[in-house]
């Protein structure tokens, strides 16, 4: 290897040994990427916290980038000089996984659990590990099927105009409000208006309690756990064009319509510009100290994203 990338390479290194965000057990006897062994030294720091997932597969990364523009490519005739780490995470293999079997039979042990555990996912997904959710679902074709109206009429007026026969076909062929109406349950499709949390904890604490079903029990006992974790939003990344860092994609039945218009999502955003990160940030080099904050802040992350997997795992086995 080159001396000086050696040598930018080994700024990289120290700073991460300096922040303790590197353990010996994770360097391997032999490499030949210095930057390649410190991100899989991180991804295995992440996976230690995480725990083992059924459902989710999160992924790390870490690039070095220059003082000289923000890329790892130094001026001519300069040395090579890093000045901070890019770090950033995502999911490496969405996956479709149905839910509405298991939330309807939470509905009939309990009425309103269901809808309550479904708000307690999406809530607390959001900024943690984004999931593609019913409701979401219904939001996303608004504005892909039909320029953005509460229902499918302008689009056909703009398509089709007053030709009916035209208007029949395309409404067979599209996602229209019927369609949306008969895939999901109304109170998977919109949340009521009203504040819930303050009845939200008490709700699922009493069914946690109460429940004679063991997964039922469980199942409200890690969506009561998750309501209760707090985070802020300061690691979102930085969006241009549409967002399409979802964890999983959460159907109501195997391969209906929200896989369907999350397909077309994908397919409207790779056309633009696009952003499939979960979380991201920017850490100087001069700075291990905050290397540190952002690991613990993560930690509570960590244990939601435990939560999560383990909440879509029982609803979709």
């Amino acid at each position: 290897m080159p001396s000086e990338l050696a040598s930018a390479n080994a700024a990289v290194s120290r700073f991460l040994i300096q922040a303790g965000a590197v353990r010996e057990g994770d360097i391997p006897a032999g490499w030949d990427d210095t930057l390649r062994v410190c991100e899989q030294a991180l991804d295995a720091w992440v996976k230690r916290e995480v725990g083992p997932l059924h459902c989710l597969s999160p992924g790390f990364a870490m690039v070095a980038v220059s003082d000289s523009d923000g890329h790892p490519v130094a001026r001519p005739g300069a040395p090579l000089r890093y000045s901070a780490v890019d770090l950033y995470w995502y999911e490496t293999r969405e996956h479709e996984w149905p839910i509405g079997e298991g939330l309807e039979a939470l509905e009939r042990a309990h009425p309103g659990l269901g809808a309550v555990v479904l708000k307690v996912l999406n809530d607390q997904s959001r900024y943690v590990y984004p999931l593609f959710t019913p409701d979401l679902a219904c939001d996303v074709a608004t504005y892909v099927y039909w320029c953005g109206e509460e229902n499918e009429e302008i689009a056909l007026d703009m398509q089709c105009g007053e030709d009916e026969e035209a208007r029949a076909v395309m409404r067979e062929e599209m996602v229209t409000r019927a369609t949306l109406e008969a895939a999901y349950p109304e109170w998977a499709r919109r949340w009521p208006h009203t504040d819930r949390r303050q009845r939200r904890t008490p709700s699922l604490r009493s069914a946690a309690r109460t429940l004679k079903d063991p997964k039922a029990q469980q199942i409200a006992a890690d969506a009561l756990a998750l309501s209760r974790l707090r985070f802020e939003d300061e690691f979102r990344p930085d969006i241009e064009g549409e967002y399409i860092g979802f964890g999983a994609v959460l159907s109501w039945h195997e391969s209906d319509v929200t896989v369907r218009i999350y397909d077309d999502l994908l397919n409207m955003a790779h056309q633009a510009e696009f952003c499939d990160r979960i979380g991201e940030l920017q850490i100087a080099l001069d700075a291990p100290q905050s290397m540190g904050a952002w690991q613990k802040a993560m930690r509570t992350r960590f244990k939601a994203i435990g939560l999560i997997d383990r909440l879509i795992h029982q609803l979709s086995a």
